[in-house]
């Protein structure tokens, strides 16, 4: 994993820390910045979305008696007052597909705490007054249909949606120090922008980006999703790893997931005071993650491209 976290540092601003992470068949090396705790927690952003995908495709795998938990063209209307945008689908909201718009229409975007207003009660109000758009015809990054799924499979599953992220992803690669704000061991890292402490951002809804996680466990996170295991955990991985639709030529998205150009995958993320940026090629068996307490760190896409297009260090 050499060369990883150096290629970051001319673009941090003390005392942003930094934490790189890089996998391949033998297993995983981590590197942390020297005054980073050991269990220190970054917010990963949008790459949350890639959990949220693997929790939608744990709930359609986990089939108890008299079928599954929900499935993928369940629509969402099933759980939510959602107006003339019911016939949504949950593989919609999962491959950014369902005609939903980037930001919930009441954020302001670059507020200080844009997500604070987002109540399960205001994400119903707003799905009645947006205008349908396409189904599963064209691709539009929304974070708000992330946050309009994890609403949905937590009224699907009857259980709070961080609940659902400790049962089928935490638990499973047993990831300890992570959670969403309030939940979970280890021991929160400060964020920054551009050198200076920012406050972070208020979260009812989970799925679109509020986890926080250690760089030891993002490394067990990152091998799975590099290496499936033979389990429940590792079969919802490799459903929600399967490309839904197709962007272009060279991209496609999965539940989640961002897969192209062909033999890639994987996705970034940023918050208030965060960067984070994971990235896998399969066919090389090579993963590589960074996690950043600055949001304005450059370089993340770079840093892990080249780890993947290189031996990494074997433990």
């Amino acid at each position: 994993m050499t060369g990883l976290a150096e290629t970051l540092e001319p673009t941090l601003t003390a005392p942003a820390m930094i934490a790189a992470v890089a996998a391949d068949e033998d297993g995983y090396a981590v590197r942390i910045s020297d005054d980073c705790p050991l269990d220190g927690r970054f917010e990963i952003g949008s790459v949350t979305k890639t959990m949220t995908g693997l929790v939608l495709a744990a709930l359609v795998l986990d089939a108890p008696p008299g079928g599954a938990t929900v499935s993928l063209d369940d629509r969402i209307g099933r759980w939510l007052d959602a107006g003339p945008n019911g016939d949504i689908t949950l593989a919609q909201l999962a491959a950014h597909t369902s005609g939903l718009p980037r930001l919930a229409p009441g954020q302001t975007p670059g507020g200080a705490d844009p997500h604070a207003f987002l109540t399960p009660e205001v994400t119903e109000r707003e799905l009645r007054l947006i205008a349908p758009g396409p189904r599963g015809a064209d691709w539009e990054y929304s974070n708000f249909g992330f946050q309009v799924l994890s609403l949905a499979l937590e009224r699907a599953a009857g259980t709070p949606f961080p609940a659902l992220l400790d049962r089928y992803v935490f638990r499973p690669l047993s990831m300890t120090c992570s959670g969403v704000a309030g939940q979970g061991g280890g021991s929160r890292v400060q964020g920054h922008a551009r050198g200076r402490p920012v406050a972070r951002w208020t979260h009812h809804l989970w799925g679109a980006g509020g986890v926080e996680t250690s760089a030891e466990d993002m490394a067990r996170y990152l091998s799975a999703c590099l290496t499936p295991p033979g389990s429940p955990v590792g079969r919802a991985i490799q459903l929600a790893q399967q490309p839904r639709y197709q962007i272009d030529p060279l991209r496609s998205a999965g539940l989640g997931w961002a897969l192209g150009p062909p033999g890639y995958l994987g996705h970034d993320g940023g918050t208030s005071g965060f960067r984070a940026m994971l990235g896998l090629k399969p066919p090389a068996c090579r993963a590589a993650a960074v996690l950043v307490s600055d949001r304005a760190s450059a370089g993340l896409p770079l840093a892990v491209r080249r780890t993947l297009e290189r031996d990494t260090e074997r433990r």
